[in-house]
């Protein structure tokens, strides 16, 4: 441990000038760019149901597939040692088997949610003949049917299963990120 004896020594062998030491206690009060965090980094991809804020996401999901194992409708898929949900094939059931299989948290229950949304990307055949399959099948009541209309999704009131999506004999309705 050092003593008062050393800095004594030492300070008699170095020489601080005013101006240095000026410069030296006022350097330490200088103000420091503040560090800029994306925090607002915007999903590029589906993620799996309550996924948290994508920065988030990025940097604490570790990539191990426990969610892909564990959804039963094989839903979600690793691109780029992260998951992401593909509805080609199927729709979300809403079962949370990914969230409770997750060890990093990433995915949380809160109130399930999947930040895709339907949008109608094709021509709807009820605008010609009668078509309500997908007004059917929504648990949530986020489609607004009209006889001879395409329909009207309220996005407010979706929580992105894509079960609408997936029962459209005609693939009017596409998932999108929300």
């Amino acid at each position: 441990m050092k003593d008062e004896r050393f800095y004594k020594a030492y300070m008699e062998h170095r020489t601080v000038s005013r101006r240095g030491l000026f410069r030296g206690l006022l350097k330490g009060a200088q103000v420091t760019p503040e560090i800029q965090y994306e925090d607002n980094i915007k999903a590029e991809v589906i993620r799996p149901p309550g996924a948290v804020a994508e920065v988030l996401f990025r940097q604490a999901c570790t990539g191990c597939g426990e969610c892909v194992s564990a959804c039963p409708e094989s839903l979600i898929v690793l691109n780029e040692q992260r998951p992401e949900i593909d509805f080609l094939a199927n729709y979300c059931t809403r079962c949370e088997a990914c969230i409770q299989a997750c060890p990093t948290g990433v995915l949380q229950k809160n109130t399930f949610n999947i930040h895709a949304r339907p949008t109608l990307n094709h021509a709807c055949q009820n605008s010609y003949m009668y078509c309500d399959s997908c007004v059917e099948r929504c648990s949530k009541n986020a489609i607004r049917w009209q006889s001879g209309l395409s329909p009207q999704i309220l996005t407010e009131e979706c929580d992105g299963c894509a079960e609408c999506a997936f029962v459209c004999p005609v693939k009017a309705l596409e998932m999108v990120l929300s």
